[in-house]
């Protein structure tokens, strides 16, 4: 008899289990499948599910445990659906074009219908799965996850019966579709048919609350692979247009006083970027991972940005010189060691991960221009209402950016302001409000008033490809000052503290390429997250949103003069 697989450790939530349920996948399998531990609970309170992937499954650390079921019968039935998975389902099918809804309901029918696969040849399983799907069940529900834990469970169990005319429907649209079970497009058929009739029916359906409801199968991230629809450009084009000035095509004429009275309704797409993700699960970081694309935002006629406070530019110079100049940090050459590099070296090193010797600092001369990016968060929370009601903080946060490049810009350092949004890896919308090198006119602030709050937060790839920008500086210091509101977050991600891992990833990245990041959290709950991702002393809790203008103006004080 042949030893137990040597790459899976005993280790998560189901300590005594784990012997038992490797030697089950390999038997179902014919092949090793690592078993590793999970993260704890997922965020807004929802229970972890499984994480499948081609060589792994992640079992989470507090599995949701049904009444009436223990750890290994949950672990067990979780073993089986997986193995179900890389047997017979085709891993990565693009999502394109496809609504959430749909995706969320083909990949039941899926589940369904691979388990259906399995039990022809191990029928001694269907209790396996039967019963955490009778507990799971929500029988009085009308909501889009309450269908699907009854339909779950009428085509698992021949003597379930529900009234509902929906499930009724689809249980016999799914048993016709039953004699061809290795038609997979048949039952991609049934799912869009079905999607159509909750619509009809004004069926809500919200993916950053929706959950699979049976706790032993995964969350359908080994199914799907998000890419960018056909309609979006080439991942290169030669478009290189400055963001705070329109497209000659377009033909805008400004005004005398620098503001501009048209508009472009759609915003335009300027170019495509790749860049990876780090998964700490699997302590792997996936490359060409989430696509980042730049966009230009749809112009509108500005409002003025009032700016309440002005900051004198000559106050800002003169704070360097009372310094004696900037100290700039992780050098490669100085007079004193930079401890915090030093230690993030050793960190590195020790950690097997490559990391560039930037270890001293040293005085630079008062006068010495630095390179500040501002990176704005564009998500949909954003646009939520301050306590007066008067504005949001989307508003806030573009007054207190735009009072900073005025100043900043007339003081003589680089500046810049952009802002980012994501719906999922494959479209993490970029936008470059106003360039280093860009005057701040009526045109910037055009374009910076027009910048959209929508979709989610992927911090890690929008850090990335600032720090892409922020390298080609010839400035000696580089820095990118964060503006948010909470933690990162993407409805695509289920797994608890993925997006946080991977910023602070991103954010070490930078740091070895000579580039600091530092946060502005407007969130009095933030010290665990914000510390986690920028690390200490590298971040600044706003409990007050309306001191977000001073509070930037005080950080960039501090980050020049230090």
């Amino acid at each position: 008899m042949n030893a137990a697989p040597a790459s899976v450790k005993d280790h998560g939530g189901l300590p005594g289990a784990w012997s038992a349920l490797r030697w089950l996948a390999r038997g179902l399998l014919g092949r090793d499948l690592a078993l590793q531990g999970g993260g704890s609970s997922a965020p807004e309170g929802l229970p972890s599910r499984p994480v499948l992937t081609p060589t792994h499954l992640l079992l989470p650390d507090e599995m949701a445990v049904l009444g009436g079921l223990d750890h290994h019968q949950l672990g067990r039935a979780a073993i089986a659906h997986a193995v179900a998975h890389l047997k017979y389902s085709v891993p990565s099918v693009p999502s394109a074009g496809l609504k959430p809804m749909s995706v969320a309901l083909i990949s039941a029918l899926e589940d369904a219908r691979v388990e259906r696969l399995l039990l022809r040849e191990h029928p001694g399983m269907r209790d396996w799965f039967l019963t955490p799907l009778r507990l799971a069940v929500q029988p009085e529900g009308v909501g889009f996850a309450a269908l699907i834990s009854r339909l779950d469970l009428a085509l698992m169990d021949p003597a379930y019966r529900d009234d509902h005319p929906w499930v009724h429907k689809a249980r016999a649209l799914f048993e016709a579709q039953a004699a061809n079970l290795h038609d997979r497009d048949g039952f991609r058929r049934i799912a869009l048919n079905l999607v159509h009739d909750l619509g009809q029916t004004r069926v809500a359906f919200r993916p950053g609350q929706y959950q699979v409801s049976a706790p032993y199968r995964d969350d359908h991230t080994f199914l799907w692979h998000h890419e960018v629809s056909s309609a979006d450009p080439p991942p290169e084009l030669d478009l290189h247009v400055p963001q705070q000035r329109q497209p000659q095509a377009l033909a805008l004429d400004q005004t005398a006083d620098g503001d501009m009275p048209e508009v472009l309704a759609e915003e335009v797409a300027l170019s495509q970027h790749l860049y990876p993700e780090w998964d700490h699960r699997l302590s792997l970081l996936r490359q060409d991972w989430c696509t980042v694309i730049e966009k230009l935002p749809p112009w509108r006629h500005a409002p003025k940005l009032v700016q309440p406070v002005s900051f004198a530019p000559m106050a800002l110079k003169r704070s360097l010189h009372w310094n004696g100049g900037r100290r700039l940090r992780r050098q490669t050459a100085g007079d004193e060691l930079d401890l915090n590099a030093v230690v993030e070296f050793m960190v590195a090193h020790r950690s097997r991960r490559s990391a560039e010797s930037r270890f001293f600092t040293r005085r630079a001369a008062a006068d010495t221009p630095a390179s500040i990016l501002v990176l704005l968060d564009l998500s949909e929370s954003t646009n939520d209402r301050l306590g007066d009601g008067a504005q949001s903080f989307l508003d806030l946060e573009k007054r207190a950016a735009l009072m900073l490049a005025g100043a900043v810009h007339a003081g003589g350092d680089r500046i810049a302001v952009h802002g980012f949004s994501s719906d999922t890896r494959s479209q993490v919308s970029y936008y470059r409000l106003i360039d280093f090198g860009a005057p701040i006119d009526g045109a910037a602030r055009a374009v910076l008033s027009s910048a959209p709050g929508r979709h989610s937060t992927r911090l890690g790839a929008a850090l990335r490809h600032a720090t892409a920008s922020l390298v080609e500086e010839s400035n000696d210091l580089k820095a990118i000052l964060v503006l948010t509101d909470g933690a990162p977050s993407d409805i695509d991600v289920h797994t608890p503290h993925h997006l946080v891992e991977d910023a602070r990833h991103a954010i070490h990245a930078a740091r070895s390429a000579g580039v600091q990041v530092h946060g502005l959290v407007v969130d009095r709950h933030a010290d665990t997250y914000a510390r986690r991702i920028f690390g200490w002393r590298h971040f600044h809790i706003v409990e007050n949103a309306l001191s977000l203008p001073t509070r930037l103006h005080g950080l960039y004080r501090w980050l020049t003069a230090a």
